[in-house]
């Protein structure tokens, strides 16, 4: 069976398995194969009914999560930042002083907590993964899609919101907010907007990434790929400023090949300098619980810094989603790298976003 032929076919049931998608994307990178091929199918845009096709645009949401990391481990590796570094010294001034009113202990939080969503402070997200408050962010952004949202002031909603999760180190929860704090360190380590600094640290030109930005920020690519419009509830996620999720726990723009090539360099070690860091990122969280409170789901022991571990065809892969529908995953010892779009979020509980990389994998490893 040919490959992509297959993939397509594979992309064209999930569509008509689940009517309220309404696209589908996939991209398989396994060059020990020779293999790079992306199919799409479904609408780029529901309101206009343009198709779509490979190579297009979107918001990858927490996917931006590991390149955070990625860019803080570096700034640690050159020995700009330590993981041990606590919130009232790289933090200081305003979001030390909001943080600490908020009753959270900034001399004992440290980067490395952060990174590991073991902070303990709330999410100002959370109901985005446990169901919307009436007085949630998420209800908030549906009331105001055009708000222009600041990092402070997100920080400030979790803080006067929420309320501390459990002493640092105690309990893991997934945590926007802490990504969102990261990327305030990385600007004020660099001088440079959270995009920029990454993209210098990783190595966007080295990686071959020509179409990941952060959205509004950093210019835009002059061969600007098409836009894939994304779905939430009744909205258009492009109806959303991109400030709803930009500043660490999200906030990149992307497309599926780029995605591939970072996650396969990533989990190859290419994006560091020394051996022990990519081991550092994908040392899980062995013994510490997750707090009843999360409202995302996870076991701690399959959590590295803003990475999960998954087993897929009997194989250990890494990776991390994005709430309005992306999916990476990289097998490192079989040198296959899956990105997936669904393009969507809040899809029904029984829809199981690993299957297509299942069956994708078989078809290559096979």
């Amino acid at each position: 069976m040919e490959l992509e032929p297959a993939l397509q076919d594979r992309i064209e049931r999930d569509l008509a398995a689940w009517p309220m998608m309404p696209a589908r994307l996939l991209h398989v990178l396994a060059p020990n194969v020779g293999v790079d091929v992306e199919v799409a199918t479904g609408a780029a845009d529901l309101a206009t009914g343009e198709r779509l096709g490979p190579g297009a645009r979107f918001r990858i949401a927490s996917v931006t999560k590991p390149f955070v990391a990625a860019a803080a481990l570096r700034l640690v590796e050159d020995g700009r930042l330590s993981l041990d570094a606590t919130l009232d010294g790289v933090l200081e001034g305003e979001y030390d002083d909001l943080l600490r009113r908020g009753g959270y202990d900034t001399v004992a939080i440290t980067l490395r907590h952060l990174l590991t969503h073991t902070s303990g402070i709330y999410d100002f997200a959370a109901d985005a993964y446990d169901g919307p408050a009436i007085e949630g962010y998420t209800a908030l952004t549906h009331r105001e899609p055009g708000h222009r949202w600041t990092r402070i002031e997100q920080v400030r909603w979790a803080v006067e919101r929420g309320h501390p999760y459990g002493p640092p180190g105690s309990v893991w929860a997934y945590s926007d907010t802490g990504a969102c704090l990261v990327g305030e360190i990385i600007e004020r380590e660099t001088g440079a907007t959270m995009g920029a600094a990454i993209r210098e640290l990783l190595g966007y030109e080295r990686l071959g990434l020509r179409h990941t930005w952060q959205e509004t920020i950093e210019p835009e690519p002059a061969d600007l790929p098409p836009l894939c419009h994304q779905y939430e509830d009744g909205f258009d996620v492009a109806e959303f400023d991109a400030s709803v999720d930009l500043y660490g726990g999200g906030g990149l723009m992307s497309t599926c090949g780029d995605l591939a090539r970072f996650f396969r360099a990533l989990l190859r070690g290419d994006v560091f300098r020394r051996d022990g860091t990519l081991s550092l990122m994908t040392t899980t969280q062995t013994g510490i619980p997750l707090t009843a409170e999360a409202g995302w789901d996870e076991d701690p022991s399959t959590a590295g810094m803003f990475l999960f571990r998954r087993d897929i065809g009997g194989r250990t892969w890494w990776g991390h989603d994005g709430y309005w529908g992306t999916t990476a995953f990289a097998c490192v010892d079989r040198d296959v790298t899956i990105v997936a779009g669904h393009q969507r979020s809040n899809m029904p509980k029984d829809f199981d976003k690993l299957a297509i990389f299942g069956e994708a994998f078989a078809l290559v490893d096979g």
